[in-house]
């Protein structure tokens, strides 16, 4: 008996909702910012994406906080479904970052399906399975055949 597990891209996914969230994006009562909603609520693998595209990361609890960005220092705060919202002063190329935040999103999905893979792998370690076949498909998805032994 085998059983197939296919890992999907997560971004397929999520880039509707990312879409329609950028189109809802907020500002603050006096208009000093833009907040610009993601989908990422990872703090540790954000980090990493942000780093992939050389800029570090600064997490401000709340609007009223912030302070004036450093060069190549983007600030998020997180919304009430935890996930972190890129903040940006209301002078910033809006459209720049939102397809900015588009690829670090890419970035940190990439990261997600690694770490989701590894604990998959490791999981079914644990569990007795032995793996059969790994298979990398066009769309990028990995689909995983696994012997169950009873």
């Amino acid at each position: 008996m085998s059983l197939e597990i296919v890992l999907v891209p997560l971004a397929i996914a999520v880039t509707k909702e990312v879409v329609e969230g950028i189109a809802n994006r907020s500002q603050k009562n006096d208009q000093d910012y833009t907040v610009l909603p993601t989908r990422m609520k990872d703090e540790s693998l954000l980090q990493q994406a942000l780093e992939e595209w050389s800029c570090s990361f600064r997490k401000a609890e709340t609007l009223d906080s912030l302070q004036t960005n450093n060069e190549n220092e983007v600030t998020f705060i997180v919304n009430e479904e935890g996930c972190y919202s890129l903040v940006l002063p209301k002078t910033a190329d809006i459209k720049a970052f939102e397809e900015w935040i588009e690829k670090v999103e890419g970035s940190y999905t990439h990261y997600l399906q690694q770490r989701v893979y590894q604990h998959l792998l490791e999981k079914a370690k644990e569990q007795g399975m032995i793996l059969e076949k790994e298979e990398l498909l066009e769309d990028h998805s990995i689909q995983l055949t696994y012997l169950v032994n009873r």
